[in-house]
């Protein structure tokens, strides 16, 4: 019986209880949805390289912008009042996590990509940070459908390439569109 549980427990892979810094960062990377994190300020701090792709912004630049300037304009005032209502104690004093919210985007070149910002507590149940995912834009800062993670599938839209959408962007944007980026500092 035990030369038979010691073959078992040989069979059954390992539980993970710990993850190193570099195997992280290589699960961060590998996540199927472009992901972000954004300080209490707003603040990027960091993201995912799909996040990159689908954005079609570089690291760098997502880090030296805020969840504010990949909003749409006229979200602006809403995602001020949802992201201030999420940081807020409840007034019930429940440590839940407050729901994502959901704000229509702004990209440079992406007119169809939209954000999910949800609020990451600590074990302390104090809040840390925001996790921010890129999803398909939805129809009004009012909407209340589930969000559509934006997947690699949105590399490539309906057979566009994204140097078509890229250039419809441009068009757009010349035209004074107000889907264009606001830019704030945080």
């Amino acid at each position: 019986p035990q030369q038979q549980q010691q073959q078992q427990s040989k069979l059954e892979p390992q539980l993970v209880t710990h993850i190193d810094d570099h195997e992280y960062r290589f699960v961060f990377n590998s996540c199927s949805v472009g992901m972000a994190i954004a300080s209490m300020g707003g603040a990027f701090i960091d993201c995912n390289s799909l996040f990159c792709q689908l954005s079609q912004y570089t690291k760098q630049e997502v880090c030296a912008m805020t969840i504010f300037n990949l909003t749409s304009r006229q979200d602006l005032q809403h995602a001020f009042d949802l992201i201030s209502k999420m940081i807020s104690p409840p007034p019930d004093g429940s440590s839940q996590n407050p729901p994502p919210c959901v704000l229509r985007g702004a990209m440079k070149h992406r007119n169809d990509l939209g954000l999910s910002i949800a609020l990451i507590k600590g074990e302390d149940g104090i809040a840390k940070c925001f996790c921010v995912t890129l999803i398909k834009n939805p129809a009004s800062p009012f909407d209340t459908s589930r969000p559509i993670p934006a997947t690699a599938d949105f590399l490539q839209t309906g057979g566009m390439q994204l140097t078509s959408i890229s250039d419809q962007a441009q068009k757009t944007q010349s035209s004074g569109s107000l889907s264009s980026p606001a830019y704030t500092t945080g």
